[in-house]
């Protein structure tokens, strides 16, 4: 019984952070699922760290695309090799939503 208990705690806990129109992946001090949310990314059509969704506004994280060593939350720096991270751009359902700007990076 108390693994049906626990089970339906999780998913309680999970219904709350939907219902409450947070994302359920525990987006926080510029990291997600371990992986820092700055520096150099990869763009890559499969098998990619993370997922992301562009969205024109309310999105989990500002991202300013930059041309120089990106090292605070939401300034990223596209490369071929050498990534820190990989991302999937999809249509719809990514794990992050991000909103890409010119300035004012971040959470």
């Amino acid at each position: 019984m108390k693994s049906i208990t626990g089970l339906g705690l999780a998913l309680t806990t999970a219904a709350v952070f939907y219902a409450a129109g947070q994302p359920a992946h525990a987006l926080s001090a510029c990291n997600i699922k371990g992986i820092q949310l700055f520096g150099e990314v990869s763009v890559v059509a499969a098998n990619a760290d993370l997922t992301v969704e562009i969205v024109p506004s309310g999105g989990d994280l500002r991202v300013h695309w930059v041309n120089r060593h990106a090292n605070q939350c939401g300034e990223w720096r596209r490369v071929g090799l050498g990534a820190d991270f990989t991302i999937q751009i999809v249509p719809s359902g990514g794990e992050l939503k991000i909103q890409e700007v010119t300035s004012g990076a971040g959470l």
